[in-house]
């Protein structure tokens, strides 16, 4: 399966903006408002880093009366030719962003569009969607909704609107809840879980910001390493 997500502008001959639109997080481990604190905990600091942001183009403002009503878009910039269009679009506080390029992803790959990890903007939240982008001969909108009404949000340029991550078709959905049935796995998983907290409940009080960074360093209180570990930042 190829490892590459192919933009397909609008007009041959341009890149659609994509450029300036889309960012890969891969490596952006760091979030303005996370303290050193966070970055002990690796599940953040790799989710951190996990697919692609969608960024606004403009400066603008959005205040949404509630209900089914729309969300009422006053742009607060200057811009004769717009490089994404972003709209009211179904009603009920909804922003919708769509950009001058499509995404066409390997045979069998969904794109699903999310929440920016670890990344806000006060009073919205993105859609989440999912999309056949392998069969899908056309772009596709990204779309914010607006959680407060009654309340102007202020979106600058280069704000995260959304974010996105190729997914295998089926893949999700392929997985079931079981309870475990495994009386040595669940033996080891309450064993480590016993010794891990007494590690937090003492000689971790001694270390910088009280963790010992097991998971960090991928190894089990017995020295034994994880299995293909996941540290620190992603190619």
């Amino acid at each position: 399966m190829s490892n590459y997500l192919t933009i397909v502008p609008h007009q041959l001959g341009t890149d659609g903006f994509y450029t300036e639109i889309i960012q890969n997080l891969a490596g952006e481990s760091k979030r303005d408002w996370f303290t050193s604190h966070f970055y002990y905990c690796l599940p953040l600091t790799v989710g951190n880093q996990y697919g692609f942001i969608v960024k606004s183009t403009r400066d603008f403002d959005v205040i949404w009366g509630g209900g089914l009503g729309p969300a009422h878009i006053t742009f607060t910039d200057t811009c004769d030719s717009p490089k994404q269009i972003i709209s009211n679009g179904f009603g009920s506080g909804i922003i919708t962003i769509q950009n001058f390029f499509g995404i066409h992803a390997p045979e069998g790959v969904n794109i699903m569009t999310m929440q920016p990890p670890n990344s806000f903007i006060e009073g919205c939240t993105a859609m989440t969607g999912v999309i056949e982008a392998d069969n899908i001969k056309r772009d596709f909108t990204f779309n914010l909704k607006v959680t407060v009404p009654n309340h102007k949000i202020s979106v600058k340029k280069g704000d995260a609107l959304g974010a996105f991550i190729p997914v295998p078709r089926f893949f999700v959905d392929s997985f079931k809840l079981k309870l475990i049935d495994d009386e040595e796995l669940h033996k080891e998983y309450v064993e480590e879980s016993n010794r891990l907290g007494l590690e937090r409940d003492t000689v971790d009080k001694d270390k910088p910001h009280q963790s010992g960074r097991r998971y960090f360093h991928g190894e089990h209180t017995d020295g034994t390493p994880y299995k293909n570990h996941q540290k620190g930042k992603l190619n």
